[in-house]
């Protein structure tokens, strides 16, 4: 240790000269097993590719429904339909408020302006970096129809606080679960608690088809409506009760979503291991350069990805710099995400779907919404500091260390 308990420097970063923890850069992909080969041999053995003929998209369904503990799943070929289906399946539409998290991925908003309404912004907590329901009831008005709560990075959001708020103003609860499969709130798992949900198998995500999501939900009619939604508005065939999409999922991606299912308690625990070590690794830095991730005691996290909050008062060069260093070291890191969801173009200009709709339409009455800095000013904290650690599939433990290594070694390098 340093003098005054400091950690002693780990050599000079890559970036500036040294020499970088790894030779060489690596990727990580889905190890995919003989299960997955088998039902995707089936399928394609059986010809029958569309789910509108073939077996395995039901099957997947129904064993979806079993895990996460409702009535209902629709599969769909991603996780940006399923958060579209999901808005949709309410019946929001044009004139209507949801509100909802600033950090997270933009289909989180987008879902809101593809069915014509208006996406309002609440803060988040610093530690789970999940919506803040003390800020909800702030952003509530004569035209909020829903809360989209985000479990972000595998966290579930605080749902008994959330669902009070929904029940007092009479509003929905949508769950995006894309990156919370498996996660459980006081032993439920999201996507069971609130009026509908929605997650993501993309490639990167805790169980993958590639591409595909799934739309969860006890209610009948919103299960109704949602699977109305996917298939051209149908109700029944070539009678067009709504405004649709196709958004089917293959049999193909059903497929694998089972064979991937069977095994999520596996791939979610490969997951926690790298998180934990993490853990272990950066600990010293923890409260002094970084503040580290940490799950709540009434919660199961799913460590999607590890979210580090850098001190950038005790840094003396930029967040971008710090992941630049690290890159540099030949490890993988990212940044979930680098702005607020309304710093982006399309809210600052009101771009959606020109002229200014939604947010323009007449039928919200004149209100307007402006998205100023300062709206979600712990979220912008959050969108300046983080830096995102991968817990990906394939990865090992040897892996994960290194990555930590680099991350102290630089951080050490950089500090004030």
């Amino acid at each position: 240790m340093r003098p005054g308990g400091r950690a002693a420097p780990l050599g000079t970063p890559a970036i500036e000269g040294g020499e970088p923890v790894r030779p060489s850069f690596r990727e990580y992909f889905p190890k995919l097993t003989d299960a997955e080969k088998r039902l995707v041999l089936e399928v394609l053995e059986s010809g029958r590719l569309s789910s509108t003929v073939g077996l395995y998209t039901r099957k997947f369904e129904e064993e979806f429904s079993r895990f996460i503990g409702v009535n209902y799943s629709l599969a769909v070929i991603n996780g940006t339909a399923a958060l579209h289906t999901a808005v949709a399946s309410l019946g929001i539409g044009a004139g209507d408020e949801v509100v909802t998290t600033p950090f997270s991925f933009v289909a989180t908003a987008t879902s809101v302006l593809h069915n014509n309404a208006v996406p309002i912004f609440a803060d988040i907590e610093l530690d789970t970096l999940n919506i803040d329901p003390e800020t909800i009831p702030d952003k509530l008005t004569p035209r909020t129809k829903a809360i989209l709560v985000v479990h972000l990075a595998g966290h579930p959001a605080e749902m008994d606080d959330i669902m009070k708020i929904a029940r007092e103003h009479d509003l929905a609860v949508i769950e995006d679960c894309a990156q919370a499969i498996g996660s459980e709130y006081r032993g439920r798992k999201v996507g069971s608690i609130g009026d509908v949900g929605a997650f993501s198998f993309y490639q990167t995500k805790n169980m993958t088809t590639g591409e595909g999501g799934m739309v969860t939900t006890n209610r009948e009619d919103v299960y109704k409506r949602a699977k109305e939604f996917i298939d051209q508005g149908q109700e029944g065939r070539y009678y067009h009760v709504l405004l649709g999409w196709n958004y089917r999922m293959t049999e193909l991606q059903a497929a694998l979503g089972l064979a991937q299912l069977s095994r999520i308690d596996e791939l979610n625990a490969q997951r926690e291991r790298i998180a934990r070590i993490y853990t272990d690794e950066l600990s010293s830095l923890d409260g002094d350069l970084v503040q580290l991730p940490r799950a709540r005691s009434h919660v199961k996290h799913t460590w999607h990805i590890y979210q580090v909050l850098l001190k950038l008062d005790r840094i003396r060069v930029s967040r971008d710099r710090i992941v630049e260093a690290l890159r540099a070291e030949n490890v993988l890191v990212t940044v979930a995400y680098p702005r607020v969801i309304y710093e982006n173009p399309l809210f600052q200009q009101l771009t959606g779907y020109g002229r200014g709709c939604p947010w323009l339409c007449p039928l919200r009455g004149g209100a307007q919404v402006v998205y100023k800095p300062g709206t979600s000013p712990r979220a912008e904290l959050a969108a300046r500091s983080v830096v995102t650690l991968p817990t990906l599939a394939g990865m090992t433990d040897d892996d994960a260390i290194d990555t930590a290594t680099a991350f102290k070694k630089v951080l050490l390098y950089y500090r004030v």
